[in-house]
Formats: structure tokens, sequence, C-alpha cells
């Protein structure tokens, strides 16, 4: 890990509290936006301090990054898939929802604050996902980084906005997110019991609150899991298959290239350290 001296500057640092210390590693620095590797170390499951964002910033998911923000007394969930914009002069608080440590593409801008700070978040398509995966890779080796980053905020902000889920909706992305193995051979109908709804009703509601079907929601947590234990290095694609719950390497690898566009064995080159 390295630094730029005076980055960052001392009005960026109320963003962090020292009760969820980071690694922060400056990739791009340029006129427009700087784009950070932000590692997140293990912290309670508990809410930190008040943070206050100094500038316009774009948080992308590099994996395990599952947490909660309460913002203006309400609270996101912040999964694997979601890609967050917080305006300057957002006020908010974290809370980790998983064990272990959290990689995030920081993008911070001077775009000018909405009239009403508060978080705006949509779901990324694992396609977006490997492509920020391959970007924040081509940035750490100093190559064209910062034209795929642009090119991809620009392209999340023209996406749907996803709203708050409500209800069993709710329930269901906690219970997917924050037990991903205990969930992997659970039923519709499990999945119903335990966030006491009725299957009809849960992939209904599913549906219309996320945009995404429960199995198609659980099968790109399972792919952005994927990206991320490849970005982390992992070679062995038979024991990430069986990791995720597919009854095969090749069952992996033909989800992987129809969601992600590209095959395994491309990704794993793309994107190993």
């Amino acid at each position: 890990m390295y630094s730029v001296p005076g980055w960052p500057p001392p009005t960026e640092q109320k963003d962090f509290g020292t009760s969820m210390p980071q690694d922060r590693i400056l990739l791009h620095a340029g006129s427009d936006f700087n784009v950070e590797d932000v590692l997140s170390h293990p912290a309670p499951a508990e809410w930190s301090p008040l943070y206050t964002v100094a500038s316009q910033r774009f948080v992308f998911p590099l994996g395990n990054t599952a947490m909660e923000l309460r913002c203006h007394d309400e609270t996101w969930l912040i999964d694997d898939l979601t890609a967050m914009d917080l305006a300057s002069a957002t006020d908010y608080r974290l809370r980790p929802c998983v064990r272990g440590a959290r990689r995030s593409l920081v993008v911070s801008t001077q775009a000018p604050s909405r009239d009403v700070p508060q978080p705006t978040c949509w779901l990324l398509h694992p396609r977006a996902l490997y492509r920020l995966h391959g970007a924040s890779r081509h940035l750490q080796a100093g190559r064209v980084g910062a034209v795929a980053t642009a090119a991809l905020m620009a392209e999340v902000s023209r996406g749907q906005v996803q709203i708050r889920p409500q209800g069993a909706v709710a329930r269901a992305r906690r219970l997917l997110t924050t037990d991903p193995h205990g969930c992997l051979g659970a039923s519709l109908l499990d999945i119903a019991d335990a966030v006491s709804s009725s299957p009809f009703h849960l992939a209904r509601s599913f549906r219309r609150q996320t945009g995404l079907s429960l199995h198609q929601y659980r099968q790109y947590l399972r792919l952005a899991a994927a990206l991320g234990r490849l970005a982390d290095g992992d070679q062995d694609l038979a024991g990430l298959a069986h990791d995720l719950g597919f009854c095969s390497q090749s069952h992996l690898g033909a989800v992987f290239r129809r969601e992600a566009g590209v095959t395994l064995g491309q990704a794993r080159q793309v994107l190993a350290p």
C-alpha cells in the first residue's frame, strides 16, 4: 500500500471514525474525480459514529461489503450488488452485517449537493460488477482504468434507482446477504417461512420491489462472491463452484458466462492480483 502526500485532505477524514479502521489506496487523482480502493477491517456489529460526506461520493462493492447504512432515521441494506451515491453534506452511520474485511471502490467528485442529502442506490448486474473489478485492476496496474470507471459511473447513474425494500422482502434480502452459505440449499418455501411470509407473496413482492426474482438475486450474489474470490487470487474453479453451491464447475461456468459476459478462465486471467 502506498500513500500520496496531502491525500486525503483533512476535511475528508471526518467521514471515518476510529471504530471502523480502514486502509485506503489512492488509485487515481484527476480534475473530475479521485478513486480509492478502501479496505475496511473487521469491526463490531454496532453503529458507527455519525459521519458527514465532504464531497459527492460513489461507493462500489468489491467484496464482502454487506452493511447497513442509516440516514434521516431510515436504514438501507448495502450488499455486494449495491452501488451507492452519497451526496455532499449527507450525514450517516454504518453497521457491518458480516464478519471479515470489506472492500469498496470509492469515487469522490466535486458535484454540487442535492437539496436533501440522502443516499441513492442502484443494483449492479454481474456484467457491471465484472467491469468494476476490471477497472480496479487496471487502476492498480497504472493503466487506463479511470476511463472505465467514469463510463461505469455514467452507466450506473442512468440505471433504475432502487427503492428501500420493506417488510418480508427486506428480511429476505438480509437473510440471503448475511447468511449466504446457510441459504445455499434453501427453497422459496424455506426462505418464506424464515421471514414469516407466504411463498407467493414473497415471490411477487420481491420482484416488484427489487426488479429481480428471488432466485436471480441469490444467483447474482453468488456471482458477486465468485468475482471477489477471483480478484483475491483464487485459482481453484472447482472448489469455487462447490463453495458457492453450484453442482459443478461447468454449471458455474455456464451461469457466469451468461451473466458476466466472459468465461471463468478469462475473468481469472484479468482479475488475478
